[in-house]
Parts: structure tokens; sequence; C-alpha cells
């Protein structure tokens, strides 16, 4: 009880506030389950020695048949991750160069997770996801699990709800709620409402739409919301600041993907973020919340003192029959 309650603490005080660079990298840590935070320091060095060893066995599981459709499996991704990694960051000095030891330390990091999580595999774009991770916590093997709990969170991970496709219905959902004259307009332009001009934004956690300084305090808060899929709320932000002008201009939806690619690097981040927490407000202060939403609104927001316990209700529900009861 006493170590959930610290947790809550941690998270809200981030969520609220801002971290300092010096700081983040153990904040990281706690956010993504590495450390637990209410083990004392010889917990957490045992832990991380477990963790080390199990990191280093998994090194051992490359396919040695040569035959096998497992190897070569295997050199296709070993590939993949050779042209990802070179193309990832490449103008950064952090990463650049052929033989720079951190792209090095980038592959073999991502090799691992293929081995780890061969019902996933290696998938474009993955490269971009560690970027955040090892300017952050730089020790191989705590980015290698750091980087598993953010790939669990992702649209990559088979975990309930977090597909794009979910994770889309549930952007859709809070725009048609929040943002009705966005929604309707969408709905009345060619297929704008399918949103894909947000699919790099859940697939890659926002790397390419902010610089690095900005992506930092951005995953600050994603991590340590009471949602688990905040994302959905940045999206929802970005959309609330950067959307009006195309309604003016009468976008089409090939205007709004082209417009939306371009606007990576303008967004004002503190902007974002500050309307982001708004959004998540004032979906748990209306009056009934659909239940197709539950998930999205996480069981924290029920905890932290001064956010409202949402009612949930649907048509499904007047019949028993509301799958989220």
């Amino acid at each position: 009880s006493s170590g959930i309650n610290a947790e809550y603490g941690m998270r809200r005080v981030v969520y609220e506030g801002e971290v300092s660079d010096e700081a983040r990298g153990e904040v990281w840590r706690v956010l993504l389950k590495l450390h637990l935070e209410q083990h004392t320091h010889r917990q957490r060095s045992y832990r991380n020695t477990l963790l080390t060893e199990k990191h280093r066995d998994i090194k051992l599981k490359v396919p040695t048949d040569v035959e096998s459709k497992e190897y070569e499996a295997f050199k296709c991704a070993m590939a993949a991750v050779e042209t990802d990694c070179r193309r990832t960051e490449s103008s950064n000095p952090l990463f650049s160069g052929s033989d720079n030891p951190n792209q090095a330390c980038l592959k073999r990091l991502l090799i691992h997770y293929y081995l780890h999580r061969p019902e996933i595999g290696y998938v474009q774009g993955m490269s971009d996801l560690l970027i955040p991770l090892f300017t952050v916590i730089r020790v191989e093997s705590e980015i290698f699990w750091c980087f598993d709990a953010i790939m669990n969170r992702s649209a990559f991970s088979q975990g309930e709800n977090c597909d794009l496709h979910h994770q889309l219905a549930f952007l859709r959902e809070v725009v048609g709620l929040l943002l009705p004259d966005i929604y309707n307009y969408l709905s009345t332009t060619g297929d704008a409402l399918t949103l894909t001009c947000c699919h790099r934004w859940f697939l890659l956690f926002f790397k390419r739409e902010f610089s690095l300084p900005d992506l930092l305090p951005l995953w600050d808060t994603l991590l340590s919301a009471p949602s688990p899929f905040f994302q959905v709320f940045i999206s929802a932000a970005m959309i609330s600041l950067y959307f009006p002008p195309f309604l003016k201009s009468n976008c089409t939806a090939t205007d709004i993907l082209m417009r939306c690619q371009g606007l990576a690097g303008q967004f004002d981040v503190r902007k974002v973020i500050k309307t982001a927490r708004n959004m998540y407000r004032d979906l748990l202060n209306m009056p009934v919340v659909p239940c197709s939403l539950r998930p999205l609104v996480g069981p924290q927001g029920a905890v932290w003192h001064g956010y409202r316990i949402p009612v949930f209700s649907c048509f499904e529900c007047k019949k028993g029959k509301c799958k989220y009861s």
C-alpha cells in the first residue's frame, strides 16, 4: 500500500510539474518499472543484477542452424536494423558515423529485442523509439529493459487496446466529444476521419514531431500520466491547436496529411502538454463518459486527489450487455 501510494505520488509530481535533466534518468527508470519506487538501493542493485543476467541470456538465442527458417528471418532482421540505424539520427553527433560505438549499441539492442520478442520481431521505426531512452539512460542493459517497457505500451505491441486501430478509435471518439467542430469537418472531408495524418504520432510516440530537447519533457508527461494511453490526449491536443487553420482553408484529406508532416518541429511542446492535461480533465468532468473510453481513462484518474471519478454509461449498459463493464 505505501509503495503504491509512493509511486502515484511521484507520478503525479512528474505529470503536473517538470523534470530536470539530471533527475530524468532515475525518474524514467521508476516510471518504466526498471526500478520500483519502494525498493531500497540494495534491492535495486540486486534487481539490476538479475536483469543484466537475463539480458545476457537473450544474446545467446541467436539461431545457429544456417539452413533453418529462423536463421533466414534473423538475417533479414539484421539487414533491416543495419539500414535503419544508419539512417536514424544521422545528423546527431551522438550516433552519426559508421564506426560510432553508440550506433553499434543501437543495433545490438534492436537485435536483442528481436530475439526477446520474436512474436513482434523488428519493425521499421523501432530505432526511433530507442533514441530518447539511449539519450537519458545510457546503460545498455537498462536501456534494453526500458525499451521493452516502452514497446509493451506502443502501437507495435500486441497488448489489449495498444494496436493502432484501437488507439485511433479512441482518438476519434475524444475528438468527437471535445472538438465537435473539427470532428464534423473531418467526417465530411473524404477519408480524413481515418486520421492517417496521426499514424506516425502513435507509432513513434511523437519522435519525429518534436526536437529531442522537446521530446524528453513530452515523454515525462506521457510516461507519468494517469491514462495508460495518454498519447491519445497529446494527439487530440495537437489537433486542437493546429487543425483550425486547415478548416479555414478547406483542406482535403490529402492536404491535411501533407500539412501535418510539414508541422514536424514546429509544435509548441508546452502548449501541447498543457492542452493534453486539460483535455484529459475535461473528459473526466463530462456528465457521462462513454463506456468505450473506460480503457482510455485508466484506473488511476480516480486515485489522484482532485480528479473527478467519471460516470460511465452506454446504450448497451441499459440492456445489461456492455462489454466494458
